[in-house]
């Protein structure tokens, strides 16, 4: 099983039938059990974006910004321009 460790703490990284009931949700971090899952349908970039919005979500939880955390639409603008700032090109 993959893991990605946010903040020092290991994480579990589960893929997942959709069941999130949202068209736009393909993802979710559980912060008790420290668990990320994820559509399993995702493939590639929207993969690697889902999985950036869902540990920063655990980022901002960590470091004590739960209110933050909660804010979608800052959630999803932070991921994007992290996931955009990484992402490899092949020119």
């Amino acid at each position: 099983m993959e893991q990605v460790t946010i903040c020092g703490v290991p994480h579990k990284i589960k893929y997942c039938e959709d069941s999130f009931n949202v068209d736009t949700h393909f993802g979710q971090i559980d912060y008790l059990k420290c668990e990320i899952k994820v559509n399993k349908a995702l493939e590639g970039a929207a993969l690697e974006e889902t999985l950036t919005h869902e540990i920063l979500h655990g980022i901002l939880v960590h470091i004590g910004k739960n209110d933050l955390a909660q804010d979608e639409e800052l959630v999803q603008a932070l991921s994007n321009a992290v996931f955009q700032t990484f992402e490899i090109r092949n020119y």
